[in-house]
């Protein structure tokens, strides 16, 4: 190709050769693959599905080693078990494993011989969705006599909070990382369609390199800080460069890497677009070039994230693609528009094009509000799941927020485009400064939802926070009944557990414990639970089929002589 569209046989000033164009775009299509194939869909924030030992189980015969099993890979790059024994000492030998290489599982070495008590192990690993998982359970060996203290520092442990600085630095980094992603995506599009007055040209092009700056430097920065969160460490330990190397070879860091590869291939694009304002025709080769490069960066929140997790990954990434890029025309049109208004104040210019401009751009913000919204409620279905986990998680209630500011930046957007099409039959077009009111207006609500965006990338997605096991504990005719219920999901699968323990903590063998379960909503049950002998004062029902979602009643009936007989009963979400 010699030249651009409708000027064969020759080349603009300061334009590409053909080759380089060519060798650009190959560039770009190698930096999408690596976005792609560096980061293999995955599933959502790990789930840890069983435990040997089993939790809070007492066992006859001390255990060689600690094996946890989760739904998902896991990186231990970060992540360690540590084994505290009764007397508050680590007594677990070597370094943290998988064993067999099954990346779904996490195991760790006990001494031969350990001795009697109650023991705690805490855990930590990397999920696929680059996020730390944590938590703590105990079992025993012999006698369970020490379970009050160790199960309190179980509990203390798995609550156990992050440093609230890396937490507070993390949100800024992403949100910078947000706000120049759709920014230079949504303002390069659209000075690519609309291509306003080139009068503009050096606001459009700083616009452009600030929204670039801003991702570089939160990818940096993102991998410094990726480092001490999922290491639960301080935020002065992020430039350690030992944290920062073990950073870049995991799923975060390679994603990080794809994205900076991107960056660098955009560089020349950008003055080749901004060349663009005010001219015709539009240069497909550029174009073609900064579709590809925009089609790989905005994959790679999602390749790094939720989106990219769950059973059908390849439609949560497609989905999260296309909810960014709408985000982008709608959110990058209006800094588009804001900084031609801006510019055209200061010069002091017609306001007639910056009207125009906003006219032309009115019909592509309706069609972006339509992906966004339509996207935004698929993802919703497919990562809440129901009303319950809708509002009663954090992710759900997190969602609730960014619905809200969605909402009231659709009605603002409503008024906007009246406005413009009112402005359009005026003559003279009015001032610039309704239309700098107005746009300013919707940004300030677009970075709110962005922020709101931020804080849902670090939430568990809310199926799953709602899918937690469910556990109890009552004190039944002078013993103690410890309840379980793993995973507490609609379908088969389920696992009920009971222990009973005697007043020193020892396991008690009982003569007969039964358990039911119900729905008094729908007027299901009760259902008989198929209960079983585990070990001494383990009590087991073993694929118990739920049939439905709600609140379920869990009733036990516990029986320690012949005559002395209690039931106690128990509410349990299913989702």
């Amino acid at each position: 190709m010699a030249g651009f569209p409708g000027r064969p046989g020759r080349r603009r000033p300061g334009a590409s050769p053909p080759r380089l164009r060519h060798r650009l775009l190959r560039g770009a299509g190698l930096g999408v693959v690596a976005a792609v194939a560096l980061a293999a869909p995955a599933d959502a924030h790990a789930q840890l599905e069983s435990t040997q030992p089993n939790q809070s189980s007492v066992l006859a015969v001390a255990p060689t080693r600690v094996v946890l099993h989760f739904g998902e890979p896991v990186e231990i790059d970060f992540g360690s078990i540590r084994v505290i024994g009764p007397d508050g000492r680590r007594v677990d030998e070597g370094g943290t494993t998988h064993p067999g290489g099954d990346d779904h599982a996490v195991a760790i070495g006990l001494p031969a011989h350990l001795g009697a008590g109650t023991y705690v192990v805490a855990w930590r690993v990397i999920s696929a969705d680059s996020h730390p998982v944590h938590g703590a359970f105990v079992f025993s060996v012999g006698t369970a006599a020490g379970a009050g203290k160790a199960g309190a520092v179980a509990r203390a442990l798995e609550s156990a909070t992050g440093s609230t600085p890396v937490g507070v630095t993390f949100f800024f980094v992403r949100l910078a990382g947000f706000v120049g992603l759709v920014l230079i995506v949504g303002v390069g599009a659209m000075v690519i369609v609309i291509r306003p007055s080139a009068a503009n040209r050096r606001a459009v092009s700083a616009l452009m390199w600030w929204s670039w700056t801003a991702i570089v430097v939160s990818t940096v920065a993102g991998v410094a800080v990726q480092g001490v969160y999922a290491a639960g460490l301080p935020l002065g330990d992020a430039l350690r460069p030992s944290l920062f190397d073990e950073v870049l070879h995991t799923r975060f860091g390679e994603v990080a890497l794809a994205r900076l590869v991107l960056c660098a291939g955009i560089v020349p694009v950008i003055p080749a677009v901004v060349r663009v304002l005010g001219r015709r025709p539009r240069p497909a080769l550029w174009t073609l070039l900064g579709a590809v490069l925009s089609l790989g960066l905005l994959s790679t929140p999602g390749l790094a994230g939720h989106a990219s997790t769950g059973g059908s990954a390849i439609v949560g990434l497609a989905l999260d693609v296309v909810h960014l890029a709408a985000a982008s025309v709608w959110l990058g049109g209006l800094a588009l528009l804001l900084t031609l208004a801006l510019s055209g104040r200061r010069q002091d210019s017609d306001p007639d094009p910056v009207w125009a401009a906003a006219r032309h751009f009115s019909g592509y913000a309706f069609g972006a509000v339509v992906a966004v919204v339509a996207t935004g409620v698929a993802q919703s279905v497919r990562e809440v799941g129901s009303i319950y986990a809708l509002t009663h998680t954090t992710y759900g209630r997190t969602l609730l927020g960014k619905v809200g500011a969605v909402a009231l930046l659709v009605v603002g957007g409503a008024v906007s485009r009246r406005a413009v099409h009112r402005a359009g039959a005026a003559r003279p077009a009015p001032g610039a400064h309704r239309l700098r009111r107005s746009v300013a207006a919707e940004l300030a609500v677009g970075l709110v939802v962005l922020g709101v965006t931020a804080l849902l990338v670090n939430a568990a997605p809310a199926k799953q926070a709602a899918s937690q096991p469910f556990s109890d504990s009552f004190e039944v005719l002078g013993v103690q009944v410890n309840a379980i219920v793993d995973p507490a999901r609609v379908g088969p699968g389920n696992q009920f557990h009971f222990y009973v323990l005697g007043r020193l903590g020892q396991p008690v063998a009982i003569p007969e414990l039964d358990a039911s379960i119900s729905l008094p909503a729908q007027r299901v049950g009760p259902l008989a639970l198929p209960v079983v002998v585990s070990g001494p004062g383990h009590y087991r029902a073993s694929d118990v089929d739920i049939p439905l979602a709600g609140s379920w009643t869990l009733k036990i009936t516990v029986r320690t002589t012949p005559i002395d007989e209690q039931a106690v009963v128990a509410t349990f979400p299913v989702h």
